[in-house]
């Protein structure tokens, strides 16, 4: 890893309390449906969400409200929408129930590839681009594995730039992995929009950047 990378997981480390204490994001539809949807993939297995049809339309809805179909991003059509998530329904439940901190040094190998493939298998938008569509949609299926990212809050903050790419996917995965291992983080957990610790390090993110534009 390179210095200005360590540089990143320091600093997060480090600031993480703070940066939750200050976060704060707009209550909208964006949150409705993320609660929706979380709420949802607590109460019920995988295996049983993925024959309901309801799951998907959520998982469609929250996409949309995440602003996935705004500012050029084009969604495919729900019908595509489903049946491609179907086709890695099988890896999905494979990577279902781990939890990001609890993911061994021993595991980790076997896991992000299994991440990596699925990563592969998704295409769910018209436009070109994946590591946001994917990375969301992911999350919201593995919340607790799963860091949801965004061009101008994650790409920005590791790489600066936002250039996306499957390397980028994959080591902000590994990031968020060492991140998790080093800070007890499950105490930031809330009802509102800390609902998982991939969620709580993003929302770090987002917080500080957030701070850095308003200065």
């Amino acid at each position: 890893m390179n210095k200005q990378l360590e540089a990143k997981i320091e600093y997060l480390i480090k600031n993480i309390p703070r940066l939750i204490k200050n976060f704060s994001y707009r209550q909208g539809p964006d949150l409705y449906f993320y609660k929706r949807v979380t709420d949802l993939r607590k109460r019920h297995p995988l295996k049983k969400l993925f024959n309901d049809s309801y799951f998907f339309e959520l998982l469609y809805a929250t996409l949309t409200a995440w602003d996935m179909n705004a500012r050029g991003a084009k969604m495919k059509y729900f019908d595509e929408f489903k049946k491609n998530i179907l086709k890695n329904q099988i890896l999905f439940e494979e990577l279902d129930n781990l939890k990001l901190s609890q993911v061994s040094n021993k595991q980790f190998l076997q896991v992000i590839k299994k991440i990596e493939e699925l990563y592969e298998g998704l295409h769910l938008m018209k436009t070109e681009g994946k590591l946001v569509s994917n990375s969301k949609i992911m999350h919201f299926i593995l919340p607790d594995l799963i860091m949801p990212m965004d061009r101008q809050n994650t790409l920005i903050f590791f790489f600066g730039n936002t250039m996306e790419s499957r390397a980028k996917f994959l080591k902000i995965i590994d990031l968020s992995w060492l991140i998790s291992k080093q800070l007890d983080l499950s105490k930031f957990l809330d009802d509102e929009w800390n609902r998982s610790i991939p969620k709580i390090i993003d929302n770090a993110i987002i917080c500080n950047q957030s701070s850095k534009y308003r200065k």
